[in-house]
């Protein structure tokens, strides 16, 4: 599949909302009571017409964290320094966000533990900057818990955690079974003081309303917004979606709820996450292969019929009624060890360009008249 830049930083936010998704199902350190059953999923439109104007501001100035996992520090921030100070901020802000969780208190756990808390004390001036005291003062104290020479090298704050997943990159994976280290319990006691992710999201704005810089390049922002930039906002609300676990009959019931142009949107942002991931194999493999059938009707709605019928050569791979349950197309048809079918299976990928995809569905929305604005 060809891709671009901005192909790619639309997928990898995508990735990241879902590590964010899975990190929230592993172990806690609170060690709290057992979460009750999911909410049953309900289609609601609210927050699918108007941009507010946090997410303006992330999706024109993105602070691309994943840039750190593959370049240093001083490079990252010699790039984001050819803004106006105001703006490098603001960047800085929109960064930390990203950790900054509605109610969960291991939000400065998850943000130590990964690559962006390198710019940790970068992010404290930015606070302090943009006069949002309390959230600067549980930052410099969560900073002092590493000592007086706070480390901004990865590889030397790793060593602060039990189950750190900071050096996965040179093969030195987490021993899951280490109970807490001191840094985290004290992190986990102080990520209490730095809950609130709509309360952070206003915080931001009013720094946006404060300074006159900021103001400025939220108007024009708004103004240039890109079709683009508006398609991946609509993608982020409508994830979460409807669940591809449970019977067939709840998953069919769950994604009918949907509007057809909503639920084409969304078919195909699985679609595309799945395939930039881990190919056609993967996509039937997860509970996106829940809505298979429904992401062939998708690709012809956007025009895409040739990638529509590679998703029916798929489709016709597996047993007949399709099995639209995850645990039962898991059952019958991945519960073996990898051979020639999986291999057919995983070639189809080469037939679809997400790329195009996405180009089609950008298109189509318009179309639609559903981008929000």
């Amino acid at each position: 599949m060809k891709t671009t830049r901005a192909f790619y930083r639309s997928l990898l936010k995508l990735c990241m909302f879902v590590a964010a998704v899975l990190s929230a199902l592993a172990p806690s350190l609170a060690q709290n009571a057992p979460s009750p059953p999911p909410t049953p999923y309900q289609f609601r439109d609210a927050n699918l017409h108007h941009i507010p104007d946090y997410d303006v501001l992330s999706l024109t100035f993105p602070p691309d964290l994943w840039q750190l996992a593959i370049a240093p520090r001083d490079d990252y921030l010699a790039k984001i320094n050819q803004d106006p100070l105001p703006l490098q901020n603001l960047r800085l802000l929109l960064g930390l966000g990203e950790f900054v969780h509605e109610t969960s208190t291991e939000n400065l756990n998850a943000y130590f533990d990964n690559p962006a808390a390198t710019l940790a004390p970068d992010v404290l001036k930015a606070l302090t900057a943009a006069e949002l005291s309390d959230r600067a003062r549980v930052l410099a104290e969560a900073i002092t818990v590493f000592g007086t020479n706070y480390p901004v090298d990865n590889r030397k704050r790793a060593d602060f955690f039990s189950k750190s997943f900071l050096r996965v990159g040179e093969g030195i994976l987490p021993d899951l079974s280490k109970p807490p280290t001191d840094t985290e319990i004290k992190l986990l006691e102080l990520g209490k003081q730095f809950i609130g992710k709509i309360k952070f999201r206003g915080e931001v704005e009013g720094y946006a309303a404060r300074d006159s810089v900021v103001a400025a390049a939220l108007k024009q922002a708004r103004e240039n917004l890109s079709d683009d930039n508006r398609l991946s906002y609509l993608q982020e609300q409508l994830l979460p979606g409807p669940s591809g676990f449970g019977d067939a009959a709840t998953i069919q019931a769950e994604i009918a709820q949907m509007p057809p142009a909503y639920r084409t949107v969304y078919v195909l942002t699985l679609l595309m996450g799945e395939l930039f991931n881990g190919g056609m194999h993967q996509f039937f493999s997860n509970s996106s292969g829940a809505f298979a059938p429904h992401a062939a009707q998708a690709l012809r709605d956007v025009g895409m019929d040739t990638a529509a019928t590679t998703v029916d050569q798929a489709i016709a791979m597996f047993p007949k009624p399709y099995p639209i349950s995850t645990q039962e197309r898991r059952r019958v048809s991945f519960a073996h060890d990898w051979n020639a079918w999986d291999d057919k299976l995983d070639a189809l990928t080469h037939d679809v360009d997400g790329e195009d995809i996405r180009k089609a569905l950008t298109t189509y929305a318009l179309r639609q008249d559903i981008l929000p604005r």
